[in-house]
């Protein structure tokens, strides 16, 4: 069974450009300063040519989205690339935030991000899939991954690592942009690389774009100018790490995306949360099954206790007809600071994994396939302990009696580590020997990294 092209692409974490229906004739033009208006004006016209005649709109309208986590990267990206192509090639085009409205509200960085973009406080000016739920084929990609091979027609196929997507997106901007969009990417990329610090995610590729779009924001008053954060005779490539307003804008940024102190356990379940489907190649049939990760910047101690995780996990699968869930930690123990640590020092950066499989009826039918819950959770702790990307240690002190978790790693674990375990056929479940009650039971924790 093919997979859903717009579904793997949101899961790679890249930005896609994609036909939809909705509109036959050109945004109304915008000013050179308001974002807020060409994102009003663009979603007013595309549901309307939507409603009115689909079929027309789909061979008019240009539809960018990025992943359904919702990240500011992805919404930053999204929208500065349906402005590019609206504005500069005057292709009708529309960013789609693949979520549903009342999710916007679950990350305060990108609601700040938005506010210093001009967006309204309701943010009615983006279109979610709330209002439109497409399909669509794809026809241009931005990446800031590993080039997977995928979709080799796409134009422009721009595919290159790099900390930010945003970064990818800021170099393809005419040189006069929108202050509030230069903001926009500006906030995303420094989301994404820590401030662009020196030795971390960034790459030339998002200190350029970086470089590029700082003047033009709406804080380049507050920033020495190019030629004084980087003369030419002395080129330094990391003066916008070292300006103070950077600095600032950098925590600020980084407070607000690491405090959900406010949100419960199934807000934090779909507040980064990403979507897989899975072919089990190795079964009777080979039965395809859905896989949901959410990523939580708080440990599980804070939120997941006295049955939360269990609960909302379950009703969290249940509404998206998940067979597995699983459950990412980050963050830093500032707890366990040593003696002499200075206070603004993080913490110990620490992550925890655990997973909630649940029976499936019809799959539980061919159980010698190892097709139960039972039969899964082996094949998936036996792969999370064979990697080479983790170090499994049972969770000393949770413990989630109820549904089968194992738990998280040192290094990360990503897509394509599930990926592999789930579909590869040299995988093959451990022997009934193999099976103990820790790990059926216990939730591993990471290591410190």
């Amino acid at each position: 069974m093919p997979r859903n092209p717009l579904r793997r692409l949101s899961v790679a974490l890249r930005l896609t450009e994609a036909y939809q229906p909705a509109v036959q004739a050109p945004p109304t033009p915008t000013t050179a300063t308001s974002i807020n208006l060409f994102l009003n004006s663009s979603k007013a016209n595309f549901l309307k040519d939507v409603k009115e005649d689909p079929a027309k709109a789909a061979e008019t309208w240009t539809v960018v989205m990025g992943n359904e986590a919702g990240d500011l990267d992805t919404i930053a990206s999204s929208i500065a690339y349906s402005w590019i192509l609206s504005e500069v090639h005057k292709k009708p085009a529309i960013p789609l935030i693949q979520v549903e409205r009342p999710d916007l509200n679950l990350r305060a960085e990108n609601l700040y991000a938005l506010k210093l973009a001009g967006l309204s406080d309701t943010q009615e000016e983006l279109l979610t899939l709330t209002e439109e739920n497409p399909k669509a084929q794809v026809v241009a990609v931005v990446d800031h991954h590993a080039d997977e091979g995928l979709y080799p027609d796409a134009s422009p196929r721009t595919i290159s690592p790099c900390g930010s997507c945003s970064s990818h997106v800021g170099a393809l901007c005419p040189p006069e942009i929108p202050a509030e969009l230069a903001t926009l990417l500006l906030t995303a990329i420094l989301t994404d690389t820590d401030g662009l610090k020196p030795g971390g995610k960034a790459t030339q590729v998002d200190r350029d774009s970086a470089l590029f779009l700082a003047p033009k924001s709406t804080i380049a008053n507050r920033i020495p100018p190019p030629s004084a954060l980087s003369p030419i005779d002395h080129p330094n490539p990391d003066a916008l790490y070292e300006a103070q307003t950077i600095k600032d804008l950098t925590k600020t940024l980084e407070e607000k995306k690491s405090d959900v102190s406010h949100l419960n356990a199934l807000d934090l379940l779909r507040r980064d949360y990403k979507e897989y489907s899975h072919k089990l190649g190795w079964a009777t049939g080979q039965p395809t099954i859905k896989a949901g990760l959410s990523t939580v910047p708080s440990p599980l101690k804070a939120w997941a206790t006295e049955g939360r995780l269990e609960k909302e996990g379950v009703e969290w699968m249940q509404r998206r007809g998940l067979t597995i869930l699983g459950v990412l930690t980050s963050y830093h123990d500032a707890k366990k600071n040593v003696v002499g640590q200075k206070k603004k020092d993080k913490g110990k950066h620490k992550r925890e994994m655990a997973w909630i499989i649940l029976e499936e009826p019809v799959l539980a039918k061919t159980a010698n396939d190892g097709l139960t819950s039972e039969g899964l959770g082996r094949r998936l702790w036996k792969g999370l302990e064979a990697s080479k990307e983790i170090d499994v240690k049972v969770h000393k002190k949770i413990s989630l009696k109820g549904g089968k978790l194992p738990g998280n790693s040192k290094a990360r674990v990503t897509a394509p580590l599930l990926k592999d375990i789930l579909e590869n056929s040299a995988s093959a479940p451990p022997t009934e020997a193999s099976k103990t009650e820790e790990a059926k039971n216990e939730v591993p924790s990471a290591q410190d990294s």
